[in-house]
This record gives C-alpha cells, sequence and structure tokens, in this order.
C-alpha cells in the first residue's frame, strides 16, 4: 500500500487529498492520516471524510484549527469514534510532537489513547 499523507502543500486540504486518492483509483494507494495535520475551521469534519481512504492512522495530541491558530488538545475519544464509524481497522501510530517533556507526556497520552480505543 502506498500511503499519501495529509501534509500540507498540495495535500493541506482533504478536498485536495481525496480528489488525488480518488483520480488515482487504485486499490493501492490510500491515506496516511495524520490527525494533526488538518488546519481547518473544523479537522474533525475533515477527518471523518478521510477515515474511508486511510491505510494508516497518526495521532497527535494537538490540533490546529486554523495555520496560525492556537493549537489546542486532540480529543481522542472523538478521534476514536471516528475511525470507528468510518470503518477503519488499522493501526494506530501515537506521534508526539506537543513542547510537554515527552518523558512525562507519551505515557499519559498513550494511555488516554488505549482508553477510547478498548
Amino acid at each position: 500500500m502506498l500511503g499519501l499523507e495529509n501534509h500540507g502543500g498540495i495535500v493541506a486540504s482533504a478536498d485536495d487529498l481525496l480528489e488525488i486518492v480518488r483520480a488515482v483509483r487504485s486499490p493501492w494507494l490510500g491515506v496516511n492520516l495524520d490527525t494533526g495535520n488538518f488546519h481547518s475551521t473544523d479537522p474533525y469534519a475533515d477527518l471523518a471524510r478521510c477515515v474511508p481512504y486511510a491505510v494508516n492512522v497518526q495521532y497527535k495530541v494537538e490540533i490546529q484549527r486554523e495555520p496560525k491558530g492556537p493549537k489546542e488538545p486532540a480529543d481522542a475519544a472523538r478521534v476514536v469514534a471516528l475511525l470507528r464509524d468510518g470503518g477503519y481497522q488499522g493501526f494506530v501510530a501515537l506521534e508526539y510532537e506537543a513542547g510537554e517533556n515527552p518523558y512525562d507526556a507519551v505515557p499519559r497520552h498513550l494511555d488516554a489513547l488505549r482508553r477510547a480505543l478498548a
């Protein structure tokens, strides 16, 4: 599988990302869905639209609604609900980029993510 990640540039928006994936029309192309990379008014809606095409998910602990807007904590339970509702059955990786010391933060975020996935 080849996963096209929503990571700025020509794939910064859900519309543009999905346009490319749908145009290729290959069972071997999907989305490497990074939950922290949509910087729109409703990143959760963007995620929901892309979940059916996801071949991998990278969960980030923060979202940012606008490109220069403030970061806010991601809602793990909401993200997991979107994944379930969209039929995703693959792996979910924690990709930690927040400012807090990762030795303190990562175990706490992994626990929250595990609870949401349980």
